[in-house]
């Protein structure tokens, strides 16, 4: 090492050295400075495409350039290009001057059905489930602020129009039914509140309380029995049992449901049928955290 760069790094140190030091500080911060907005924009970006697919409902089954513009408060050239990028991507696809949900979609719920790692771990307990009860058998998630049957077995009696209510696919309302039932009460207390808080003045949420301390007393048996029933909740012809289901982290993560026509029930009796799901629900969580812990063995 020269004098001068020796020297440098000293007390007294020359100032030519010193601008040195800083402008090297100066160029590493800047380049941390753009990685972290090129970060941020990549995740705002990421951000405004899922709130377009979040359009889609089963009201709204196609999209325009201009709703999405409206939507999400951005210009005409903006909205073109979140939608090409979607389109590119196969997520959407042009469809009679509209925007419709693209054949990635369905390759992606193909992959999801046939090889999601929590369903292949139950799927045979929820067939048989449906076999020797003779109930349509759910398996629902929550995710964000929506809960989703993402497996049906089918039980004995048939598919009729209020038991399409129960299809694979379908959002279950998030405060009333089956489902939901067995899933609030298990919630994180953060977690609830803020959905609570949300959704304070929504008719299902203030069925079960007008304030938050009435809204929590009101899902306590349930937490103490461990299972929801409802019947005609969500559909006059039908009940459901439900009981939670609990991912790798102990957080509950959705419900197994039992499904069937009022007014024809099932061979066992109602607590019979809870008793067989509270059963599987608990193997299907065992399995789950079992197979996580392999995992991190595996590491």
């Amino acid at each position: 090492m020269g004098a001068w760069a020796h020297d440098a790094w000293q007390v007294g140190r020359p100032v030519a050295a010193d601008r040195l030091f800083r402008g090297r500080h100066a160029r590493f911060n800047a380049w941390h400075f753009l990685a972290s907005n090129a970060v941020m924009r990549s995740a705002s970006v990421l951000s405004r495409l899922a709130d377009i697919l979040g359009m889609f409902s089963e009201e709204r089954h196609a999209i325009s350039v201009e709703e999405v513009e409206k939507e999400l408060a951005v210009s005409t050239a903006t909205a073109y290009r979140y939608v090409a990028e979607l389109c590119h991507a196969g997520l959407l696809v042009r469809s009679l001057g509209q925007y419709t949900l693209g054949p990635k979609i369905i390759e992606l719920e193909y992959l999801r059905r046939f090889y999601d790692p929590v369903i292949k771990l139950g799927e045979g307990l929820l067939n048989s489930l449906a076999e020797m009860t003779g109930c349509h058998v759910l398996f629902c998630n929550i995710y964000q602020d929506s809960l989703v049957t993402v497996f049906h077995a089918s039980g004995r009696q048939p598919l009729n129009l209020a038991f399409q209510l129960f299809a694979q696919g379908r959002r279950m309302p998030l405060f009333r039914g089956s489902p939901s039932g067995a899933v609030l009460p298990f919630l994180d207390r953060r977690r609830l509140k803020r959905l609570y808080m949300r959704y304070a003045d929504d008719p299902d949420v203030l069925a079960r309380g007008r304030t938050w301390e009435e809204f929590l007393r009101s899902l306590k048996p349930v937490r103490k029995r461990g299972y929801y029933v409802s019947h005609g909740e969500l559909d006059a012809e039908a009940a459901g049992i439900a009981a939670p289901i609990f991912g790798a982290d102990g957080n509950v993560m959705g419900s197994l449901v039992l499904v069937y026509r009022n007014g024809d029930p099932p061979w066992a009796s109602e607590e019979a049928l809870a008793q067989v799901l509270l059963e599987n629900a608990g193997e299907i969580s065992r399995r789950i955290r079992d197979s996580a812990g392999h995992r991190e063995l595996a590491r």
